[in-house]
């Protein structure tokens, strides 16, 4: 059984809480009604279960006959706050009007570095404001990746240098000069995509919905990242709840949608 947002409330703090609330301040606003926030373990997921990464995401799904924002976390029971907000957040951007971008054909795990890339700056602002502070969550990320980067090793593809360049925009100065020190020793090619992707997001205000976007269209074409279109992330929230209503008659036990997720990590 996941954990109800009642229990999410009292398992967690009260920045979680504000941003919850702001959850559901959104959805009314957009979609006319509350949806429930539940957290379950992301080894019950048939996709998640398997993975030797931590993996922590959310995505709109149903659960017992009703619509509700699914997270997926690695730590269960033991829920972290910083990371609830965070995955809380990321949808409050969404509705926010922050939209995303979709590779075609799907490549979920690159959409997640690319949204991520694009996203985090004003998202670590909304957590910040809620009363959260995500730094230390930042800064270990951004060691973890100095780590897998200390040794000498093959050139490393584009997708490298996306989560290189989203932990160096976010992450402290000591952690960054470690960072671009160990790149610049170890693997020079990456350091100079990364230099590449922060020159051109240096041109675009990352904490305007517009310019989120601009910069990512900008992105693809100038690495050459293939066919990308935006999407529309109010739409399947409201084909849920129209399916969740027409289903809610038939409905016996608990139901998750089969939905591919949408991709992202801390």
């Amino acid at each position: 059984m996941p954990f109800l947002e009642n229990e999410i409330r009292k398992l967690t703090d009260s920045p979680t809480n504000k941003m919850i609330d702001l959850w559901h301040e959104m959805c009314n606003s957009k979609l006319n009604r509350s949806i429930e926030v539940v957290v379950e373990n992301r080894r019950k997921h048939p996709e998640f279960r398997s993975s030797p990464h931590e993996v922590n995401t959310a995505f709109p799904t149903s659960y017992k006959g009703r619509a509700v924002l699914s997270i997926w976390v690695e730590s269960f029971p033991d829920l972290r706050p910083t990371v609830i907000g965070h995955e809380i957040g990321h949808w409050v951007l969404k509705l926010q009007g922050f939209g995303g971008m979709i590779r075609q054909p799907r490549d979920f795990f690159l959409e997640g570095l690319l949204n991520s890339l694009a996203t985090h700056p004003p998202l670590y602002r909304l957590q910040r404001e809620v009363g959260h502070d995500p730094q230390n969550d930042i800064d270990a990320r951004c060691d973890h990746h100095r780590q897998l980067f200390s040794q000498p090793g093959r050139a490393d593809d584009l997708t490298s240098a996306l989560g290189l360049a989203d932990d160096l925009m976010n992450c402290s100065f000591k952690n960054r000069q470690q960072l671009k020190w160990t790149l610049a020793k170890n693997r020079v090619n990456t350091l100079r995509l990364v230099e590449r992707i922060l020159n051109i997001a240096s041109n675009y205000d990352l904490y305007d919905a517009e310019s989120s976007i601009t910069f990512r269209r900008t992105l693809v074409n100038e690495m050459k990242l293939g066919n990308w279109v935006s999407s529309d992330d109010l739409k399947p929230i409201k084909d849920l709840i129209l399916e969740v209503e027409r289903k809610t008659s038939e409905y016996v036990g608990v139901d998750y949608l089969d939905k591919a997720p949408s991709s992202d990590s801390l």
